[in-house]
């Protein structure tokens, strides 16, 4: 049934010229559907002053506002917004977005009949989107208070990561906590605008904030950092994308173990975000990403599992440095 709430289309049907006044007042009583008889009145008010072929059009504009009036809207839908953080998310050779989140997502949008595109853009740029903006979903992204505090929602897990500083084999650098690393006067890198940047930096350390991991990784390797805050999983891809050798580098210190999740933005529709909880709680328990798991060991050479509490991790992964 049409109802006076159609606020959205009255500019639209204010806009009718006054000689179908008749019609507008038609339309803005919310009464267009009411019989087959109110369409024929719009349709001999609308031929008697008009052209045949304004005539055409302008019936075909009215329709158009039928339909639209008498139809439920059509919500927005989430733009997807990524960074580059291998395996999860990054681009492939043709420059294409592909990863372990990458995965989850699209699966979510065939579920969903979505060809919504992935937008790859440094974290910072796209953290800062998602802070002011609503019905944007980032991933993958840390669960921490404060960012529960600003209001964003978290779907799922994604990866588990075991996070920690790594230096160049044979580098001699032996910390066992950060305050360690900040009393040896040690040089770090992370991504600018993550989570382990910020936590260097409160623990006092010397922190250069990079664009990306594979900027990272090289400034290891070239030693204008001493140590590099990341995941062996994830540097086993990053290491490969420069064609480094894996054994370069070495793991000093783990700091924790911790989820990266589906990260959705404060303000989004509350309906657009429950139809995408629901996607995944399907796609989860239908064992899908179990074989997502086995398609990536393959490719990155790591054995990797799906668990459904945790997300992507390496397998036999106990807060050693294979995570």
């Amino acid at each position: 049934m049409i109802t006076n709430t159609c606020a959205e289309f009255k500019p639209f049907i204010e806009r009718l010229p006054r000689h179908l006044w008749d019609t507008r007042a038609v339309l803005l009583r919310g009464e267009l559907l009411r019989a087959g008889e109110t369409r024929k009145r719009m349709a001999r008010v609308a031929k008697k002053s008009l052209s045949a072929s304004t005539f055409i059009l302008a019936l075909f504009g009215v329709w158009i506002a039928v339909l639209l009036i008498g139809s439920p809207a059509i919500s927005q839908e989430l733009r997807l917004v990524t960074s580059p953080w291998p395996p999860s998310n990054y681009l492939d050779d043709e420059g294409q977005p592909t990863g372990l989140s990458v995965a989850i997502i699209d699966a979510i949008k065939d579920k969903l009949g979505l060809s919504t595109p992935i937008e790859v853009i440094p974290w910072a740029r796209g953290y800062k989107i998602a802070q002011s903006e609503p019905n944007i979903l980032l991933f993958t992204a840390a669960r921490t208070p404060e960012r529960e505090e600003m209001g964003f929602t978290f779907i799922a897990p994604a990866v588990m990561w075991t996070h920690g500083l790594l230096a160049k084999k044979d580098s001699g650098i032996d910390i066992q906590s950060l305050e360690g690393a900040r009393l040896q006067g040690l040089t770090a890198v992370g991504v600018r605008g993550s989570w382990q940047v910020k936590l260097l930096q409160e623990a006092g350390i010397d922190t250069v904030a990079a664009d990306d991991q594979e900027t990272c990784a090289r400034m290891l390797l070239a030693g204008r950092v001493d140590v590099w805050i990341t995941s062996q999983l994830q540097a086993s891809v990053v290491l490969e994308n420069i064609d480094a050798e894996q054994s370069s580098v070495e793991p000093v210190f783990i700091h924790r173990r911790s989820p990266s999740y589906l990260m959705v933005s404060n303000g989004t529709d509350p309906q657009l975000l429950k139809k995408w909880q629901d996607a995944f709680d399907e796609l989860k328990n239908s064992g899908a990403l179990h074989k997502v798991a086995e398609e990536w060991s393959e490719r990155l050479g790591i054995p990797l599992i799906y668990d459904l509490e945790e997300g992507f991790s390496a397998k036999n992964d106990a807060l050693d440095t294979t995570g």
